[in-house]
């Protein structure tokens, strides 16, 4: 553990998002010390808990799944999530005790208790071991759980380093996250910005059961490239952290590079979550077109157009789409209709954010999505605003398009949560809004 940084943070905290919108100024990049960890240490790092920079790393989970992460160039920084309680971690990084937790919580509809202390946590199979420090019960039982995570925080490891800035630059890493725990052990990874004014931000990257990331049990995230357009002239801080939540094994694993690195398996599989098919490059914003092949009907591939707050879905050839998954946008509710032979007037039903939707047997080919508020504020220039899962009923080439539905509005609503960390632009124009129609 390094020297006391309790002095240089501020008590000022926001729990929130790493979007910052951005300003008008041109940015230049900012080059952290040893940005790639390519000294074959931590040089220009100040840390706590147990970090160090590691070359390719083999990252075992609790089901024996073997992940293999390797560096940009050679090395990386692979923080573990132990070494640490998580109140040194907060008074290391200066922000106040129970800050880590109150971010873990920010966006989970699942356990609205807040506070600087977790849930209950679920005894084990009575052999005496103490709830928090062993990982005791079962993975059926735990997943049962109503609270689904927010356990108190109890240990990990974080690093930082402070840099100076101008308005409009911009600042960049590449991250992984990998859960060694199974759900609901939330176990999530931070990141932290702290700027001149004393504001500090934190934002969860990724965690077993959300928010962030979800990863699920024993899960990695694939790389994201975390970058952040600054607004204020002056001295910065740039910190990450990765913590245990409810018991201090199974540790998660948090990987950060200056550049995109290699993981086996799942990590940022084309036609994944992390990493969505997109249009084709001379699309146009009136109706978003995919051609890709499928080969496993029943695993999800994953589509993203540019902005929605409504969608038709149409497949003009191929399998018909058997079941859809959809993102959490505004209040993560949706309603799906059906098409009579004239429209789409069949009301479905209703489904919520990141759960199946089966349609019938035999499957549809085409349906519409409503319920996207005009609140929810989609970037219209985010190429990552509405990523859909979709399966099909047989394997073969799918051709298939999706129409956003749009109607003008007066005013641009504010940004809302989901102007996540990786988007970097404000709300630059005109959102649209389609009214549902009522239920038939």
């Amino acid at each position: 553990m390094t020297s006391d940084r309790s002095t240089f943070f501020s008590k000022s905290l926001l729990v929130g998002t790493l979007a910052l919108c951005a300003s008008s100024a041109i940015s230049a990049p900012i080059i952290l010390n040893n940005h790639g960890f390519e000294t074959g240490d931590l040089t220009g790092w100040d840390y706590i808990g147990e970090v160090l920079a590691a070359g390719v790393t083999d990252v075992t989970t609790n089901n024996d799944t073997i992940y293999t992460l390797s560096p940009f160039q050679s090395r990386m920084a692979y923080l573990n999530g132990q070494g640490a309680s998580v109140t040194e971690i907060e008074e290391f990084l200066g922000i106040e005790v129970g800050s880590l937790y109150q971010a873990q919580i920010v966006g989970d509809s699942t356990n609205q208790n807040g506070g600087g202390e977790g849930p209950e946590i679920p005894e084990g199979p009575g052999d005496g071991e103490q709830p928090g420090v062993f990982n005791t019960a079962s993975q059926s039982e735990l997943e049962d759980s109503p609270t689904n995570g927010n356990y108190e925080l109890t240990n990990g490891s974080a690093i930082a380093q402070t840099f100076t800035a101008q308005a409009g630059d911009t600042i960049s890493m590449s991250w992984n996250y990998v859960a060694r725990d199974y759900i609901p052990y939330t176990d999530p990874s931070f990141a932290i910005l702290i700027g001149p004014d004393g504001e500090a931000i934190i934002d969860v990257l990724a965690s077993t059961t959300g928010p962030g990331f979800t990863t699920g049990s024993d899960g990695i995230s694939g790389v994201f490239n975390f970058t952040e357009e600054l607004t204020q002239d002056g001295e910065y801080t740039l910190a990450f952290a990765v913590t245990n939540s409810g018991d201090e094994v199974l540790n998660p694993a948090l990987f950060l590079d200056n550049g995109v690195s290699e993981c086996v398996p799942n990590c940022n599989d084309i036609g994944s979550p992390e990493n969505p098919l997109l249009p084709e490059e001379d699309d146009t914003p009136e109706v978003f077109d995919f051609t890709f092949e499928v080969t496993e009907p029943s695993t999800p591939i994953f589509i993203d157009p540019i902005v929605a707050v409504g969608y038709d879905y149409v497949v003009h050839s191929g399998p018909n789409v058997a079941s859809v998954i959809l993102p959490n946008i505004g209040d993560g509710e949706f309603d799906l209709y059906g098409w009579d032979g004239s429209d789409y007037s069949i009301f479905l039903g209703s489904v919520l954010a990141g759960v199946e939707f089966n349609f019938a047997p035999g499957g549809v080919d085409r349906f519409r999505v409503l319920g996207i508020e005009t609140e929810a504020g989609l970037d219209p220039t985010d190429a990552n605003a509405f990523i859909t899962g979709l399966t099909f009923v047989d394997t073969g080439t799918v051709d298939i398009s999706q129409t956003p539905l749009t109607v003008e509005v007066d005013e641009v609503p504010a940004l809302r949560s989901h102007c996540r960390y990786w988007r970097l632009a404000c709300l630059q124009a005109s959102l649209c809004e389609e009214k549902a129609s009522d239920r038939a």
